[in-house]
């Protein structure tokens, strides 16, 4: 499977508003088949202190502010897409994709503001998010991103079943956050 154009494609599968919005602020993205070796000479490249081995070991993928990159772990996704058929694979690099483009998005569009909102309103959120968040354990101003790119994942997804509506289990506090920096529904 040819892991970056199944990410192309999961970004193609975009509202072409999210599509334009990426391509403003000039988003890319790479798999890496050296991780965590290789990404942690992206990091470099930016000047930047890369995370430990064990800390990128288990991502599947980062997002490089300064590069404007989604790095992709080709090594964890090619394992995933092994153990599964050719849909469900291509649906585990969707979601991982989608995360990522929510995590560019909220990042070239969130203010500090909203930024600082964030651990109240993952309090906010049912248990299963927020133990998705703390599993990673996000520093307090990488909170509301993540939870940005949750719920983008989430929202993404729901356009084929059940259009543009928000889902029950995300509370209206959360919803108004995300719709300030993401255009959504995305077609007005």
């Amino acid at each position: 499977m040819d892991l970056l154009a199944e990410v192309r494609r999961a970004r193609r599968e975009l509202p072409e508003r999210h599509r334009a919005l990426l391509d403003h602020a000039n988003v890319q993205e790479t798999v890496v088949y050296d991780w965590p070796d290789g990404v942690a000479d992206l990091y470099r490249t930016l000047g930047e202190r890369p995370p430990s081995a064990s800390e990128l070991k288990d991502a599947a993928a980062v997002w490089l502010q300064g590069h404007r990159t989604a790095a992709f772990n080709a090594p964890l996704l090619q394992a995933m897409a092994a153990e599964v058929d050719v849909p469900s694979a291509r649906a585990v690099i969707q979601y991982v994709a989608w995360h990522e483009y929510g995590h560019a998005l909220s990042l070239t569009l969130a203010t500090d503001e909203l930024r600082a909102e964030g651990p109240a309103l993952l309090r906010l959120l049912p248990e299963r998010f927020q133990e998705l968040v703390a599993a990673d354990s996000y520093a307090r101003s990488q909170v509301f991103d993540e939870i940005v790119a949750t719920v983008y994942t989430v929202m993404i997804d729901r356009i084929r079943t059940d259009g543009y509506g928000a889902p029950d289990f995300i509370p209206p506090q959360v919803y108004a956050a995300f719709q300030e920096v993401i255009p959504w529904p995305p077609i007005q």
